[in-house]
């Protein structure tokens, strides 16, 4: 027991090496901030930061979405018309979905 008090430091050490690790999903990229401002983008997969410094500020999807649109008009004769539609969007790449302010 006293060998753990006189190494807790160590416990300490381990916690914040494990905690430099984070991963991201595939179809996503995530934006690493360092004290709140932006330092990078990564790609999916494990990837590494700086403990108690970076955080991962937000993960960006840049996967295919849909949005569907309803549409009514009024035509000349005073009839109603309505339109349905769904739109689908993707990114061309992910370095696209972050704009970088400098």
């Amino acid at each position: 027991m006293q060998n753990l008090i006189q190494y807790w430091w160590v416990l300490v050490i381990i916690i914040i090496f494990f905690s430099s690790f984070f991963s991201i999903n595939q179809g996503y990229i995530g934006v690493i901030t360092m004290f709140g401002r932006y330092q990078r983008i990564v790609l999916p997969g494990l990837r590494m930061k700086l403990p108690l410094l970076e955080s991962v500020h937000k993960k960006i999807s840049y996967q295919n979405r849909s949005v569907e649109l309803e549409f009514q008009a009024i035509t000349g004769d005073q009839a109603n018309v309505y339109f349905k539609s769904m739109l689908l969007y993707s990114r061309d790449d992910q370095e696209s979905c972050v704009q970088i302010r400098q």
